[in-house]
């Protein structure tokens, strides 16, 4: 593999015009490339990948400025401790 094609298998382009960019003058990156975290509530290492990245901002519309701070196993706790809370305060579930 050419040192250009290794460069190029390591980041995906952004398409800009499917950003969420709120209220803001900055300029998005041309690429997205995997981004290693902890966890916040575990500490486990974690990679966000420049899959998930495209698929957060591009498709799921996420705040362009926002990024991952929770492992799966944790995302989905903190999704049943507001699901939840929720309930508990009774508001009905949404559909």
């Amino acid at each position: 593999m050419k040192s250009k094609d290794r460069k190029n298998a390591n980041r995906l382009p952004v398409d800009a015009t499917k950003l969420n960019l709120g209220n803001t003058y900055s300029t998005p990156p041309a690429h997205y490339y995997d981004i290693d975290f902890e966890c916040v509530d575990c500490g486990t290492a974690e990679t966000w990948t420049k899959e998930q990245q495209k698929w957060w901002y591009e498709e799921a519309g996420g705040y362009f400025f926002s990024a991952a701070i929770r492992c799966r196993a944790c995302r989905a706790k903190e999704r049943d401790r507001k699901s939840q809370a929720r309930r508990d305060a009774g508001h009905k579930p949404s559909p």
